[in-house]
């Protein structure tokens, strides 16, 4: 049991693995427990603004994270997937250079609940 552990902190630290930790990432889930879109970059805070786009058969609800200067931008509907629920998600990450002008970093979907999404290097 003891090797299992020592592999999965091996993998989870190696340098293809948990790209917030060695540089900038952004990732969407759906289906999870939550429904989510994370921009992040571990202990580099940065103004972040985070858009995440919730689709369930024809209906659609929006959370925006609002202009934040912080490591972690995070726009999570806590308890949305209920089991047996489809959802689709589409986050859309932003940052402001140090005028105060936005820039688009970049956009996810994703109708699963893998972390593969914006974690790997």
């Amino acid at each position: 049991m003891k090797k299992i552990g020592l592999l999965l902190l091996l993998f989870l630290f190696s340098a293809e693995v948990n790209a917030g930790l060695y540089a900038f990432t952004i990732h969407s889930r759906a289906n999870c427990a939550n429904n989510e879109s994370i921009s992040w970059w571990a202990n580099h805070s940065l103004y972040l603004f985070t858009v995440s786009d919730h689709f369930f058969g024809d209906g659609v609800h929006e959370l925006k994270t609002g202009w934040e200067f912080t490591w972690r931008s995070a726009a999570v509907h806590w308890r949305e997937a209920y089991p047996g629920n489809v959802w689709r998600v589409i986050g859309s990450h932003w940052g402001a250079d140090s005028n105060g002008n936005a820039y688009y970093i970049g956009g996810t979907a994703v109708v699963d609940c893998s972390i593969y999404d914006g974690w790997w290097g």
